[in-house]
C-alpha cells in the first residue's frame, strides 16, 4: 500500500518535523515516503505530481496557513482517483467531525500521530475494523487526543539525520523538539489544551544535538512552548550547545521572560558565544486585565528586568511578540502595550493579530467578548467589545511600517535616532502609514532605495545623513544613489587627497572603489572592493 505523508509549508525554507517523525515511525513496516510543497506552488501542479506517484494513501499535515489549499487538493484528488486521504495536525485535531463533513477525506487523526498513523495503516492494509485512538471517520467520531510515550519516540530513527535532507540542510530551517506540552493555559493557544509537559531524556537529546551540530544546518528552531519551563533542562541544553556548537549556527528558543531565572541569565553572560542564541519572548499584552482574561499570568516588571539584562549582555538576539485584539484591550490601551514593549528596542517586535483557533477556549467563548472573526482560516478577529474593525485596520497599517522600517533591520541608525525623539513609537508608525496612503507610495513591489526616499520625505530630511549611512551599509558593491551627492566633484577630489595625505589611504583604491559622503561633521568612506564594504568615519 503506497503511502505519502505531505504538507504545504508557508515557505520553502521551512521544514516539517511532523512529516519526518511519521516517516521514521512507519517506514520499517509500510511502503511510506514523505514530500513537502509550499502554499505558493500551483495546486494543479501538486495534484499532478501526487497522481503521478500512483498512491494508495495520502496523509496531509494541516495548519491554519495551508488548510484551504489542502481542502481544494483533496477535492481535486478525489475527482480523479480512489486514493485514501488522511488529515492530521493541529488545525483538524479538535473538530474532526467538521472536516469529515465538509472535506472530501476519509480519516482525521487527532493529536500526536507517531503511533496512530502506523496503527491506522496496519488496519487499512489488513482490511481490519478501525478502532484506533484519535482516529475519526464517518460514523465514528472520537474526541480523544492521542499522546505518544517519549520512550517510543526515542526508539525511532533520528528524524534529523535523513539522507534526503542533507542536500539542502544549510538553506532551510531545522525544527527540533526537546519537550512536548506546555505548562501554561493561554486561552487563545492550542497548546493550552495539551496535557502536561514531557521531556526527552538527556542521552537522547545529546545524540540528536550532536547530529544537528555536526550537520550543515544553520538555523535551528526549537518547538518547545517554553524552553525555560524547567531550569535544569534549560541549563543542560545550553551547556551542551556552548561546549559543542559550530560557528555559523543559531539556535532559536521560545522563552517566558518573567520566569527566566537569574542562574540562566548568568550562565549566558559567562559562557554563551555571541550570536548563537535567539530568544522569542511572547509578551502579547502589558495590560493586566487582558492577561487575566486569557489566563496568561505575567509579571511585566520582572519580564522587563530580564529583557533589559539580556539586551545589556548583548550575546543573543531578542524577538518580542504582541497580539492585537485580546479581551479588554482597547485601541488606546493596545498602543500603550506597543509602546511599553517597543521601549526595549529589541531587534524585532512582531505585532500579530488574534486568531480564533478551532478548539481554543477563546473561540468557544467568543460571544462573551463580542468577537466577530473571519470564518475562514486563519480565523483572524474582525472586532470585539473593545476594538472596532477600523481600529484593527489602523493597527495593521502601523504593523506594515514596523516591518519595513524596524524589523527589517535596514534603518538601525536612523530609526534609533527617530525613536529617541518620539513620545509614542506606535503613533510614529501609524502616522508614517497614513503618509504612505496619502502619497500613494508602493506597499509591495518597491525597490530598496524607494523605502529610503519615502522615509526621508516623511521626516522632512531631518535625519538625512543617518539615512545615507544606513543605506550605504547595506551593500557590498557600489549602490545607486537615491539622494543628491553631498559634495561637488571638486570637493570630493580634495577630500580624497586629504585622506591619502593625512590618513594614509591608498589613492588608487579610493579613486576606483570608494563612495565618500559628507556626514555631519566628517566624512563617511565606503570601500566597495572584492564584494566587501569597508566603512569608516573620519572627522573633519
Amino acid at each position: 500500500m503506497k503511502t505519502l505523508i505531505t504538507t504545504l509549508n508557508s515557505k520553502y525554507i521551512h521544514t516539517s518535523l511532523s512529516l519526518r517523525l511519521l516517516y521514521v515511525a512507519s517506514k520499517d513496516s509500510h511502503d511510506v515516503n514523505f514530500k513537502e510543497y509550499t502554499i505558493k506552488d500551483k495546486l494543479e501542479h501538486i495534484k499532478e505530481d501526487l497522481l503521478s506517484m500512483h498512491l494508495d494513501v495520502i496523509a496531509f499535515s494541516c495548519y491554519i496557513w495551508n488548510i484551504d489549499e489542502i481542502k481544494e487538493l483533496c477535492s481535486m484528488l478525489k475527482k480523479e482517483s480512489q486514493v485514501t486521504i488522511i488529515l492530521g495536525g493541529p488545525e483538524v485535531t479538535y473538530e474532526p467531525e467538521y472536516f469529515l463533513e465538509h472535506y472530501k477525506i476519509d480519516y482525521v487523526m487527532s493529536g500526536e500521530g507517531e503511533l496512530t498513523f502506523k496503527q491506522l495503516l496496519d488496519c487499512l492494509e489488513n482490511k481490519q475494523e478501525i478502532n484506533v485512538e484519535g482516529v475519526s471517520y464517518q460514523g465514528h467520531i472520537v474526541h480523544d487526543i492521542a499522546y505518544v510515550p517519549m520512550e517510543y519516540l526515542e526508539s525511532l530513527d533520528s528524524p534529523y539525520d535523513l539522507k534526503c535532507d542533507k542536500k539542502d540542510k544549510s538553506k532551510r530551517i531545522l525544527y527540533f523538539e526537546t519537550s512536548r506540552g506546555c505548562p501554561f493555559q493561554c486561552q487563545y493557544c492550542l497548546s493550552s489544551l495539551e496535557k502536561g509537559l514531557r521531556f526527552f531524556s538527556r542521552d537522547y537529546l545529546k545524540k540528536q544535538l550532536n547530529i544537528i551540530i555536526n550537520s550543515d544546518a544553520k538555523v535551528i528552531k526549537l518547538l518547545d512552548r517554553s524552553f525555560n519551563a524547567d531550569v535544569d533542562h534549560a541549563l543542560f541544553i545550553l551547556s551542551y550547545l556552548f561546549e559543542n556548537y559550530k560557528e555559523g549556527q543559531q539556535f532559536q528558543f521560545e522563552i517566558n521572560a518573567d520566569v527566566f531565572q537569574q542562574k540562566i541569565i548568568d550562565y549566558i553572560r559567562d559562557y554563551a558565544p555571541k550570536g548563537l542564541l535567539r530568544f522569542e519572548v511572547g509578551i502579547q499584552s502589558t495590560y493586566e486585565p487582558t492577561n487575566k482574561a486569557v489566563k496568561r499570568m505575567q509579571n511585566f516588571e520582572r519580564l522587563s528586568e530580564v529583557v533589559r539584562e539580556l539586551m545589556e549582555i548583548g550575546k543573543c538576539d531578542l524577538h518580542l511578540d504582541l497580539i492585537a485584539g485580546l479581551p479588554y484591550e482597547s485601541y488606546e490601551r493596545f498602543k500603550q502595550s506597543f509602546d511599553d514593549v517597543f521601549a526595549f528596542r529589541a531587534k524585532e517586535l512582531q505585532l500579530g493579530f488574534l486568531k480564533m483557533l478551532r478548539g481554543t477556549s477563546l473561540r468557544n467563548n467568543a460571544d462573551d467578548f463580542g468577537y466577530h472573526y473571519d470564518e475562514n482560516p486563519p480565523y483572524e478577529m474582525i472586532d470585539n467589545h473593545w476594538m472596532s474593525e477600523d481600529d484593527i485596520k489602523k493597527i495593521h497599517l502601523a504593523e506594515d511600517m514596523l516591518e519595513k522600517y524596524w524589523n527589517s533591520g535596514r534603518f538601525k541608525r536612523t530609526m534609533n535616532k527617530i525613536m529617541d525623539d518620539e513620545k509614542s513609537p506606535f503613533d510614529f508608525f501609524y502616522r508614517l502609514g497614513v503618509f504612505y496612503l496619502k502619497s500613494h507610495y508602493k506597499v509591495i513591489g518597491y525597490q530598496l532605495d524607494e523605502l529610503f526616499q519615502y522615509l526621508d520625505q516623511f521626516i522632512d530630511q531631518k535625519y538625512h545623513d543617518s539615512l545615507i549611512w544606513d543605506y550605504l551599509s547595506l551593500f557590498k558593491v557600489k549602490p545607486k544613489r537615491w539622494y543628491q551627492p553631498t559634495m561637488s566633484k571638486e570637493e570630493r577630489k580634495q577630500v580624497m587627497e586629504d585622506l591619502v595625505l593625512n590618513e594614509h589611504l591608498d589613492k588608487e583604491i579610493l579613486y576606483r572603489y570608494s563612495v565618500i559622503e559628507k556626514i555631519d561633521d566628517g566624512y563617511l568612506v565606503c570601500i566597495f572592493k572584492d564584494y566587501r564594504n569597508e566603512m569608516k568615519y573620519y572627522r573633519r
